[in-house]
C-alpha cells in the first residue's frame, strides 16, 4: 500500500480529537517546564562567541592566558595630583576590602609599590604623611611605579583573579565597586570601575533588557497587524497567543540543551515571532473554515490537519534546511543562531498543529454553548457573548458586476499587477536578473566590521569608561611571543630574543616597544646577555618569583610582548591581521635556534579569523542553503523546474539585499552574515504556495497567463497578510540598541519587502516561461524531424503538416509567442509565420475556434491582448481573399 502524507495526518486529527485534553493540558504542563528550562541559560559574549573553541587561534591564546596572563578589574583614579598621600590612603583602604574577596588572586597599586619602596629605604610599611616624600620615594625606582601611574592626575589600581566562574566574577565586581565607595576618596576626584569584566557584565545586562523590551516591542506590533489585516475570523489576536507558547519552549528548550545566549541569539525570537505566526494563522484560519462547513467537530479538526499540515510541513521543511547552512558557519555564535531558528520554528509549528487547533475548536465550543444559552434566557450576555462571539457566515460568491468592483484593492492591484508583468515577462526577467547579478558582485566589495565593540550600544556608561581607559594609558594591545624551548636558561635562545624584538621596533612602525625577561636579565647584569647557562640560572635566583612567572613557565616556555599601543584599535582588523603577518614572516626569515618554536598569540589575534569566515563564509553559507534548498524542493516535485522557480527570485533578492547594505552603507558583521539564508528562508515560502497554486489552476484554465493569474489574485492576498505581519514582526529589531541588530533589522525589512515585490513581479513572468520550456524537448524535436510519429506527439503533427504535406500557405513573419499548445510549445521556432491550416483535427490541440485561417490579429483577440505586429492588417487582407474551408 502506497504511503500517503495526507492519511498520515488525517489519523493524526483523529489522535488530536479524540485526546483534546490530554493534548490541552500537556501543553500547558510544558509551559512551567520550559520556565524552568529557561532559568538555565546563560549569556556569552566572550571570545568563544567569535572564534571556535577548535581553532588553533583560539587554542593559542587560551595557552597565553593559562600561563601568563590574570584578569583585572580595573580601578581608574583620576583627579589633580594622585601622588596625594590622602588618595594613596584611600586606595589602601580600597586594596584592605578587596584583597580577601574569595577568588581574587592578588591586589596592586601605587599605594602597594609607596609602601614596598618606604620599607626598603626606611624600613616603614607605611605611606608618608606628605606628598613630597611620596614623590622621592617613586623617583627611586621610576620603573616599578610606570605600569600604575600615567601622569600625575591618572593611577591605576588592579584587583586580579584567577580561573573562576561568571558568577564569581560578577560578584568580585561587586564587591570592588562597593569597596571604592567606602574607601572615601577625598574629594574631587573620580573614581571609575572598569576592564573588560565591568563591560562584560554591564553587556549581559543590557542583553537582558533589550531582549525583553523586543520580544514586548514585536508583540505590539504583531497585535497592530493582526488586528488590522487579519480579517474574517474570530479571535484573530489568538495565533499571536499560540506563537509565543512556541517561544515560551524555545526557551525552555535552550536551556536544557545548553545553548547560550549571544547578542545574534537575541534577534532569533523576534525573528519566530515573525516566522510562527504564519503557521499559527494558516492553522486558525483553516480550522475556522472547516467548522462552517464541517457536521461535527471530529470531521473539522480531520480537515484541517489532514489538509493543513503537510502543505505547511513543506513549507517548514524548506525553511528549515535553508537555516541548516547556518550551522556549517565558522563562527559559534552563528551557529547558535541557526540551531534556535531551526528549534524554534519547529517547536512553533507543533505549538499551532497541536494546541492551535484544540483551542480554536474548544472557544467554538463555548461560543455554540452561549448561543443556546442566550436563546433560552432571552437574554443578552454580553461579556460572553463579545469574547466567544458566533461563527461568522461562509463567503458568499458574488456575480454582480458592481460586486466584483467592489473586490478587495489587494486583490485588484495584484490582478493589474501581474497583467504588467505578463506583458513585459522577457525585459522583467531579463533586469531581474542582471541588477541581481550585479547585486552578487556589490557584496563582493561590503567590507566586515570585526570589531566587537562596535557592536554593542555606544552610549553605554561601561564602555565608554573602558575607552576612555585605554586613551589615558595610551593602549595596551601587543602581540604574545610564547617561545617554547628545551632550556629557559639557554644564552642562544635569550640573544635571539633580543635581537629578533629589538629587529621589530626598529623596523615596524606600529611596533612600539618589547618585554620579556631578557630585559630583567640585561638589568640585573649591566645591559648585557651572559655568556653562559649557568650565570643566567643565577640572575633567575634573584629575580623575584612573581616578576618570572610573568615572563616565563618552568623550564620550557617564555613569554616575549611586542606592544603595539592603541594599533588594535586604530587599524581595521585587515590592518592587525597584515601586521600579523609581517610579524609571522620575520619569524621565518629570523628563525630561533634549533629545537625552539614560536607562537604568535595576543586578544585581538583570533578575531582575525572572524574577519576571514565574515568574508567568506557567508557566501558559502548561502551557496550552500541555495543548494540544500533545491534539493529538497527536487526530491519534493521531482520536477528540475519545478524546484529552480521558486529559487531564482530568491537569488535574485539576495543580489538586491547586496545593493541595499550598499546603498546604506552597512558592513557585515556575524549578524548581518546570515542576511542570504534568512530570505532563503522567508521568501521561497510565498514562491512555492503560488507555484503550487498556479499548477492547481492550470488545468482549469485556457493559458498560463490566466492560471497564474488567477493564484496570484487568490493566493496572494494571504501572502500579503503573512508577509505583512512577519515584516511587522522584524520591524522590532530596528528599535534594538544593539547597533549589530539595528542594521539586521533594517536591512531584513527592507529585502522583506523586496521578496514581496519579487514573488509578485518576478516570480509571475518566470513560472510561465519556464513553464513553457517544457515544450522545447530536444528528444521530441529529433523524433519529429527524422518523421517518427509518435503517439500524441503535437510537435510531431505540426511539423509533419507544415514539411511533408505542404499544404500551408504563410503571409508573413509572426511573434515568436503565437501558438501556445497543452502539450509541447514550439511557438513560431518552426512555423515560420501566420499560417492557413486545413487540418482541422489540429484545431483543438492549438486552442483555435471557428476557422482554418487565422491571423495574428485575430489569435491575439482571442487571448485578450493586442497584437502589435505591423504584419496584421496585411493577413487580414490575405484571409478575406482566400475563401476556400
Amino acid at each position: 500500500m502506497a504511503f500517503s502524507l495526507r492519511d498520515l495526518f488525517g489519523k493524526l486529527g483523529i489522535f488530536i480529537h479524540d485526546n483534546r485534553w490530554a493534548v490541552f493540558f500537556i501543553f500547558i504542563l510544558m509551559i512551567f517546564v520550559s520556565i524552568l528550562g529557561a532559568s538555565l541559560i546563560t549569556m556569552s559574549t566572550g571570545m568563544d562567541t567569535y572564534v571556535s573553541k577548535d581553532s588553533k587561534m583560539y587554542q593559542d591564546l587560551d595557552l597565553y592566558k593559562d600561563s601568563f596572563s590574570t584578569e583585572s578589574i580595573v580601578v581608574m583614579i583620576e583627579g589633580r595630583d594622585v601622588h596625594d598621600p590622602a588618595v594613596l590612603k584611600a586606595m589602601e583602604r580600597t586594596e584592605d576590602l578587596t584583597k580577601n574577596i574569595p577568588g581574587v588572586s592578588s591586589t596592586v597599586s601605587p599605594a602597594t609599590l609607596v609602601k614596598a619602596v618606604n620599607n626598603a629605604v626606611n624600613g616603614r610599611s607605611e605611606i608618608p604623611g606628605t606628598a613630597e616624600e611620596v614623590e622621592y620615594l617613586m623617583s627611586l625606582s621610576p620603573d616599578t611605579f610606570s605600569n600604575l601611574i600615567f601622569d600625575d592626575t591618572h593611577c591605576l589600581l588592579l584587583v586580579s583573579y584567577g580561573n573562576i566562574t561568571e558568577e564569581q566574577k560578577k560578584d568580585i565586581l561587586k564587591a570592588t565597586q562597593d569597596a571604592v565607595e567606602f574607601a572615601g576618596y577625598p574629594a574631587g576626584y573620580s573614581v571609575i570601575v572598569t576592564g573588560s569584566a565591568a563591560l562584560t557584565n554591564d553587556m549581559q545586562v543590557k542583553m537582558g533588557t533589550n531582549m525583553s523590551t523586543l520580544l514586548a516591542l514585536a508583540v505590539v506590533l504583531m497585535i497592530v497587524a493582526l488586528f488590522f489585516v487579519f480579517k474574517g475570523v474570530r479571535w484573530k489576536l489568538f495565533p499571536l497567543a499560540v506563537v509565543l507558547l512556541g517561544i515560551i519552549y524555545s526557551f525552555g528548550f535552550m536551556g536544557f540543551i545548553h545553548l547560550r545566549m549571544t547578542m545574534v541569539s537575541m534577534a532569533a525570537f523576534p525573528i519566530l515571532i515573525g516566522l510562527g505566526i504564519d503557521y499559527a494563522i494558516q492553522f486558525h484560519n483553516r480550522m475556522e473554515e472547516e467548522l462552517r462547513r464541517s457536521e461535527s467537530y471530529k470531521q473539522a479538526v480531520c480537515a484541517t490537519v489532514g489538509n493543513l499540515g503537510p502543505a505547511v510541513m513543506s513549507a517548514l521543511i524548506v525553511t528549515c534546511v535553508s537555516f541548516i547552512s547556518l550551522l556549517t558557519s565558522a563562527v559559534p555564535m552563528i551557529r547558535d543562531f541557526g540551531y534556535l531558528l531551526i528549534i524554534g520554528c519547529i517547536l512553533c509549528y507543533i505549538s499551532g498543529l497541536f494546541f492551535g487547533v484544540v483551542s480554536i475548536m474548544f472557544l467554538d465550543k463555548l461560543s455554540v454553548r452561549i448561543k443556546k444559552q442566550k436563546i433560552k434566557t432571552g437574554r443578552s450576555l454580553f461579556p460572553l457573548s463579545f469574547l466567544f462571539p458566533e461563527r461568522m457566515a461562509a463567503p458568499q460568491k458574488e456575480t454582480d458586476t458592481s460586486a466584483k468592483k467592489k473586490d478587495n484593492i489587494i486583490v485588484r492591484i495584484l490582478g493589474a499587477l501581474v497583467d504588467l508583468t505578463l506583458r513585459y515577462k522577457l525585459l522583467i526577467i531579463i533586469m531581474a536578473l542582471a541588477t541581481g547579478l550585479t547585486g552578487w558582485y556589490v557584496d563582493s566589495t561590503i567590507p566586515a566590521e570585526t570589531d566587537s565593540n562596535t557592536y554593542i550600544p555606544q552610549d553605554m556608561a561601561s564602555l565608554i569608561h573602558f575607552r576612555h581607559m585605554n586613551t589615558v594609558m595610551g593602549g595596551d594591545g601587543a602581540f604574545n611571543l610564547i617561545i617554547t624551548t628545551d632550556d629557559i636558561a639557554s644564552p642562544e635562545v635569550l640573544k635571539w630574543m633580543d635581537d629578533f624584538a629589538s629587529y621589530e621596533v626598529s623596523n615596524q612602525v606600529y611596533v612600539i616597544s618589547s618585554e620579556s625577561i631578557v630585559d630583567v636579565v640585561k638589568r640585573y647584569n649591566n645591559g648585557t646577555i651572559p655568556d653562559t647557562r649557568e650565570e643566567i640560572l643565577a640572575i633567575y635566583e634573584t629575580i623575584p618569583p612573581e616578576t618570572m612567572a610573568g615572563y616565563s613557565r618552568g623550564n620550557t616556555m617564555l613569554l616575549l610582548n611586542l606592544n603595539v599601543g592603541t594599533a588594535f584599535n586604530d587599524l581595521p582588523m585587515e590592518g592587525v591581521k597584515s601586521l600579523l603577518l609581517i610579524i609571522e614572516d620575520d619569524l621565518e626569515w629570523r628563525s630561533p635556534p634549533a629545537g625552539t618554536s614560536v607562537t604568535v598569540t595576543g586578544s585581538s589575534v583570533p578575531l582575525t579569523e572572524l574577519l576571514g569566515s565574515l568574508l567568506s563564509g557567508r557566501t558559502q553559507q548561502t551557496v550552500i542553503g541555495l543548494i540544500l534548498v533545491l534539493v529538497s524542493l527536487y526530491l519534493i516535485y521531482r520536477d528540475i523546474l519545478k524546484a529552480l522557480a521558486p529559487l531564482i527570485p530568491m537569488i535574485v533578492v539576495i543580489g538586491w539585499s547586496g545593493i541595499v547594505m550598499y546603498a546604506f552603507d552597512i558592513v557585515y558583521t556575524p549578524m548581518t552574515a546570515v542576511l542570504g539564508c534568512m530570505i532563503l528562508g522567508v521568501g521561497s515560502e510565498y514562491s512555492i504556495l503560488l507555484m503550487e497554486r498556479f499548477y492547481e489552476e492550470k488545468p482549469k484554465s485556457a493559458s498560463s497567463a490566466e492560471a497564474i493569474r488567477t493564484a496570484v489574485t487568490s493566493t496572494g492576498i494571504a501572502l500579503v497578510v503573512s508577509g505583512t505581519t512577519t515584516i511587522f514582526g522584524f520591524l522590532a529589531l530596528v528599535a534594538s540598541d544593539f547597533p549589530i541588530i539595528g542594521s539586521f533589522g533594517t536591512v531584513t525589512v527592507i529585502n522583506m519587502l523586496t521578496t514581496l515585490a519579487a514573488s509578485f513581479i518576478i516570480f509571475p513572468s518566470l513560472i510561465v516561461s519556464l513553464d513553457r520550456l517544457r515544450g522545447l524537448s530536444l528528444k521530441n524535436i529529433f523524433s519529429a524531424s527524422r518523421g517518427k510519429k509518435e503517439k500524441g506527439d503535437v510537435t510531431h503533427e505540426i511539423w509533419h503538416s507544415v514539411i511533408s504535406f505542404k499544404k500551408m500557405r504563410c503571409r508573413g513573419p509572426c511573434p515568436s509567442h503565437l501558438y501556445e499548445l497543452h502539450g509541447p510549445r514550439l511557438g513560431c521556432l518552426w512555423l515560420p509565420a501566420c499560417c492557413r491550416i486545413r487540418y482541422r483535427r489540429l484545431l483543438p490541440r492549438l486552442r483555435w475556434t471557428g476557422t482554418s485561417r487565422i491571423s495574428c490579429r485575430q489569435l491575439w483577440i482571442q487571448q485578450g491582448r493586442k497584437c502589435h505586429s505591423p504584419y496584421c492588417a496585411g493577413q487580414q487582407r490575405n484571409a478575406r481573399k482566400d475563401r476556400r474551408p
